[in-house]
């Protein structure tokens, strides 16, 4: 079973190297070098006739591809679900989902996601304390060599490791672990953004913290690299921190004032109705203009 990689660029890449190939190998009279470096690193797109060239030079079928696609939609489906449920608290129905999710489910990588939301549940029921939910997601890692089988889900439960301490007042620990998942490889467009849900998370902690200044200067950076990758996800979020973050370390009211609003304009862009909320009724004198009444 191969490890699941959302990336085409990053299975290729992968599969050269188990080869010993070069990239120069590769595209030899197929394409450019330039164009195999841009598509390994998650720039470009291989075209099915490239992608079917690329398969045979390097003797894989082009099935293998696909096989991984259609587990990262399963995975994210499986996810989705469950984290709907754990927003809207129907544990009972989170279980039976599971079960049913576990019994007609093979994969490597679904099995281990199924056993992560396992533990979530118990923690959210009250079965176990968060120090044994950390204690168990860790034997998942470790067990199941996660690192290894999938970046992902890696980075993915080491960030809800994180969290937990983070809400139990252990910053340091969470500080480590965010320290440790930033230092990783985020190479290809959507590992970056995988990057943007661990640097909003991090930042978070440094409030908490209250590493005001760390929070700022860390803030300022990820917001350029946001708006480098063009997305405007975490924008109104990374905006927002950073107007907490300017009025703890009592900034001049017009930066604030300016950070909150700008937070507020991307909420509206994108439709992020939840953080609309929290601006409108705890924070609505900190922005630049009066804001009408949510109907």
């Amino acid at each position: 079973m191969h490890p699941v990689i959302h990336s085409v660029g990053d299975k290729i890449k992968q599969e050269r190297k188990k080869q010993g190939m070069t990239q120069k190998a590769l595209c030899e009279g197929i394409c450019s070098q330039a164009e195999i470096s841009k598509i390994e690193n998650g720039r470009n797109s291989p075209t099915i006739d490239l992608l079917q060239q690329i398969c045979r030079r390097l003797r894989i079928p082009i099935s293998l591809f696909f096989e991984d696609e259609i587990v990262s939609q399963k995975l994210n489906e499986i996810d989705q679900r469950m984290i709907r449920h754990l927003r809207e608290k129907t544990y009972s129905d989170m279980a039976k989902d599971l079960a049913k999710y576990e019994n007609v489910n093979n994969a490597v990588e679904t099995q281990i996601l199924i056993r992560y939301h396992q533990e979530l549940l118990d923690y959210e029921r009250g079965n176990i304390d968060f120090r044994t939910c950390i204690a168990s997601l860790l034997q998942v890692v470790r067990q199941e060599q996660i690192k290894d089988k999938s970046f992902l889900l890696y980075t993915r439960i080491q960030m809800v490791i994180a969290v937990l301490y983070t809400n139990h007042e252990e910053y340091s620990r969470a500080h480590q672990i965010y320290k440790e998942l930033l230092d990783l490889p985020y190479q290809t467009r959507e590992y970056k953004k995988i990057r943007m849900k661990i640097m909003y998370n991090f930042i978070r902690n440094l409030v908490e913290f209250e590493r005001f200044e760390e929070g700022l200067q860390e803030v300022e950076k990820v917001i350029e690299e946001t708006k480098q990758l063009q997305d405007l996800t975490y924008l109104g979020q990374f905006y927002f921190q950073k107007g907490i973050l300017l009025e703890a370390l009592k900034a001049s009211e017009s930066e604030t004032k300016e950070a909150y609003t700008t937070a507020y304009s991307f909420f509206i862009a994108t439709q992020n109705h939840s953080y609309l909320k929290i601006l409108e009724t705890y924070f609505s004198d900190h922005l630049l203009f009066p804001i009408n009444e949510s109907e």
